[in-house]
This record gives C-alpha cells, sequence and structure tokens, in this order.
C-alpha cells in the first residue's frame, strides 16, 4: 500500500511538544507524528475499538 499525505490543524503547543518528542527520538516532525498515530492504531484494535486490516466489524 502506498503512502499518503495527510494535513492537520493543531494547537501550537501541542506542535512544540511533538517536536520535543520527536527530537528526543533523533526523528523528523512527520516520522513522530505518523508512530505515534500506528500506535494509538495498533492499541485501537487490540482494544477492539476498531478492526484489524482486511476484517469489517
Amino acid at each position: 500500500m502506498g503512502k499518503v499525505t495527510l494535513s492537520i490543524y493543531m494547537e501550537e503547543e501541542d506542535k512544540e511538544a511533538l517536536q520535543q518528542l520527536a527530537d528526543a527520538e533523533e526523528r523528523s516532525l512527520s516520522q513522530m507524528a505518523v508512530l505515534i498515530l500506528k500506535r494509538a492504531i495498533r492499541q485501537a484494535q487490540a482494544d477492539g475499538t476498531i478492526s484489524p486490516p482486511g476484517k469489517q466489524k
């Protein structure tokens, strides 16, 4: 599956905190955002909130 572009709007202080996290892990801002989103998706799948890929609820 190919990558897509996603634009988001967030509070400046949240962006600054995200940048601090990215800097601490030596990642780009984009890489850090993707990592956090992937973690949230995996957790939601594990909790049963959303279906895993290929499985409809």
